[in-house]
């Protein structure tokens, strides 16, 4: 076969001068399974694989460095920083053997001016680094080798554990894409993007190749669940505040930009390459942290981990996730599910009035979006004092535990009654604000009437 100059992500001679960028590179398997089978053709997004082991066997000019997905299995044959000892030869080529048990898929990357480094990571995992020898960006690959160990161990910790022996970040391709045990990413980069991206396409490892969920039908699943866990960890590590701003602020741009389509459109198929990238990525994103809002985070890290576990290398979908969702908070969410992915219903809640009533104040909230949620009302007095009160939804058949603050449980409000009204024992004259949301967590496009000041 011929190699092609770069094209989207693969082939030759790219811009950052990588020779080789092997990916989608051969004839593959497609997958079947319980909806029968899956001939998608690689367009640049996703794609959707077969497990399997794999034995490659790579011959190429002696002087160039290979990188990629599996275990090398004649370093001392090679060389190349994967042993101090080498064997003389004379001849002109080397024939690399690498072994990848259980992946689904196999890239590599090749040019003679690599560096190679390689370090130690959480439980023993090789974690190997393959850059152009070029003084400009030297420093930063150096930092990298040290916060990946990190992002290991976080991923580790936070989704599960790596079950591979070895991970490689190389140099290659166009901006960043995962594949099993490796990712290939341009790395002329600043620090934090060069961060950003790493951290991004190494959390893929779990979402998109061990859980394996179809990324070509559930781009969410895959791009939004990553983007969320790299985001956590960016933050746990270089120290960044409130980690979901960017997605959230990207949500609303896409909801009113006139062009979503539902979360359950086919990768290829979206109508605006910006609407698939936003949701598929920020709108997949918000998925999450939602479902934290509704179920409580220390059960939303429950969730992540018991997902992982029962179901990593098993093609999950959206139902599997929803079902250990809901065996873990005990609540009832196909609700929440079906409106999120299947519509593009938005979250839009308001306090419509506060009046007095008798030594009481009565307080009306009003439904304008089409997207049900729990409600969560703060209210401060004109002397400083603070309360809290929760409003389930009763479709939930559950709520959600506080352990970190006192609050004041309600009665549920029914999804089809659009207005809800409760009263408080303070007096209309001392309360100072009423406001909705005030954790800023619910994706609530129009938070100018989630605030009412008391005059």
């Amino acid at each position: 076969g011929q190699v092609p100059v770069q094209i989207r992500r693969s082939g030759r001679n790219n811009e950052e001068g990588v020779d080789l960028s092997m990916t989608q590179w051969y004839p593959k398997l497609v997958e079947y399974d319980k909806d029968g089978w899956h001939p998608n053709p690689y367009i640049g997004r996703e794609f959707h694989g077969v497990w399997g082991d794999f034995d490659v066997s790579i011959t190429i000019d002696r002087s160039y460095v290979i990188g990629g997905t599996g275990y090398l299995q004649n370093p001392e044959e090679v060389g190349h920083g994967y042993a101090e000892k080498t064997k003389k030869s004379k001849s002109k080529t080397l024939t690399w053997r690498f072994i990848a048990p259980m992946v689904h898929d196999f890239a590599w990357a090749a040019d003679p001016d690599f560096v190679h480094d390689m370090i130690l990571g959480p439980n023993d995992v090789e974690l190997h680094f393959f850059y152009l020898n070029n003084p400009d960006i030297l420093e930063n690959w150096k930092r990298l080798q040290g916060d990946t160990a990190k992002m290991l161990a976080f991923f580790n910790e936070n989704i599960g554990e790596y079950p591979y022996k070895q991970y490689s970040v190389i140099q290659g391709g166009d901006g960043g894409m995962e594949y099993p045990m490796c990712t290939l990413i341009t790395g002329e980069r600043e620090y934090k993007s060069l961060f950003g991206v790493t951290a991004h396409e190494l959390a893929h490892s779990w979402f998109h190749h061990l859980l394996g969920t179809n990324e070509a039908k559930y781009a969410w699943m895959d791009e939004g669940f990553t983007s969320f866990y790299d985001m956590l960890c960016e933050s746990a590590i270089m120290g960044t505040e409130d980690p979901y701003s960017s997605f959230y602020n990207s949500y609303y741009q896409l909801v009113n930009s006139g062009v979503e389509e539902p979360l359950t459109t086919h990768a290829d198929r979206f109508q605006y390459n910006f609407a698939y990238g936003i949701a598929s990525y920020s709108k997949g994103a918000v998925f999450l942290a939602q479902l934290g809002y509704i179920i409580g985070a220390d059960n939303l890290r429950k969730t992540i981990k018991r997902y992982y576990e029962v179901f990593k290398f098993s093609h999950p979908t959206p139902n599997d996730f929803k079902r250990i969702a809901e065996k873990v908070s005990g609540m009832q969410l196909e609700w929440y599910l079906n409106d999120w992915v299947r519509t593009t219903n938005t979250i839009d809640y308001g306090v419509q009035q506060v009046e007095e009533k008798g030594q009481k104040t009565k307080i009306t909230l009003e439904r304008i979006g089409n997207l049900p949620m729990p409600v969560e009302v703060y209210v401060e007095t004109i002397d400083g004092s603070v309360f809290y009160y929760y409003i389930p939804l009763r479709m939930m058949r559950g709520e959600k535990s506080f352990l970190d603050q006192e609050v004041t449980k309600l009665s549920d409000w029914s999804w089809a009654i659009p207005t809800y009204e409760f009263e408080i024992e303070n007096p209309l004259a001392d309360i100072k604000v009423v406001q909705l949301n005030p954790t800023g967590l619910k994706a609530d496009v129009n938070p100018n009437n989630d605030i009412y000041m008391i005059e």
